[in-house]
């Protein structure tokens, strides 16, 4: 189990810093050419990749965490109680945000293929993904209010949010012309949210660490999605007038 576990955290990665340059290429090419096509087209195969493997890994340790991490030396018997309420929560914590990554992109990628066709977006292979992203979005919540843990609160609220947003767009009666044009843009954007969030929070976080001491390490996990919020912010209205969006 930790051998598997390792293995999947290497592919995660190597694909996570591959994709952080692969984001760029999509938004800053020409829109509809061949090669925004077809990095667009690579990303999200990789993030899905990198998503269904953050989804195994926090189920492995939610399955059983003494197997994934405790490969030498036993744990105090006194010691595996705390080791594996820990563990749970944070993996929890992790599997949200591997959901909240594929509901993004695969979002992303169905409002980009349907279109006008709402119909397309009732599939059950994506209404499934947002339910079970709202429900973890609640458990994270509650486990964030019981222990006190601002984070796991703050992101399982944008879970909550991103979930309901997205089950309101594809149950929608109709789009508006265009509409899907920036529902596509802002959940592109959202999936690089995620990948950046990971990032900062991960290596950013060792590289800030001198500076960024006690509870200003949150700053290293909330730096990408202010300004990811940000872009879209600036950049929604600008692609509505250059697409002659109707909102």
């Amino acid at each position: 189990m930790s051998t598997i576990h390792s293995a999947l955290l290497y592919l995660h990665i190597i694909l996570g810093v591959i994709c952080l340059v692969l984001f760029w290429l999509p938004v800053i090419c020409q829109k509809g050419s061949k090669l925004h096509n077809l990095s667009g087209r690579v990303y999200y195969y990789m993030m899905l990749f990198i998503a269904a493997s953050g989804v195994i890994m926090s189920s492995m340790v939610l399955i059983d965490p003494i197997a994934v991490y405790v490969t030498g030396k036993p744990l105090p018997a006194e010691a595996v109680a705390a080791f594996e309420q820990q563990r749970r929560h944070f993996s929890a914590f992790l599997l949200l945000l591997s959901l909240l990554t594929w509901v993004t992109i695969r979002h992303a990628y169905a409002v980009l293929e349907a279109k006008a066709e709402l119909q397309q977006l009732k599939r059950l292979s994506l209404v499934l993904p947002i339910i079970c992203l709202f429900v973890c979005s609640v458990y994270v919540f509650w486990l964030g209010w019981q222990s006190g843990t601002v984070l796991f609160m703050i992101f399982a609220g944008v879970g909550l949010v991103n979930a309901l947003a997205f089950a309101r767009y594809s149950f929608q009666k109709q789009v508006a012309a265009r509409q899907w044009i920036i529902e596509h843009f802002s959940s592109m954007i959202g999936s690089g949210i995620a990948l950046y969030t990971a990032f900062f929070a991960a290596g950013g976080r060792r590289m800030l660490a001198e500076i960024l001491t006690g509870h200003w390490q949150i700053v290293s996990w909330i730096a990408a999605p202010a300004l990811g919020l940000a872009a879209i912010a600036l950049f929604k209205n600008h692609f509505a007038r250059k697409f002659r969006v109707v909102t």
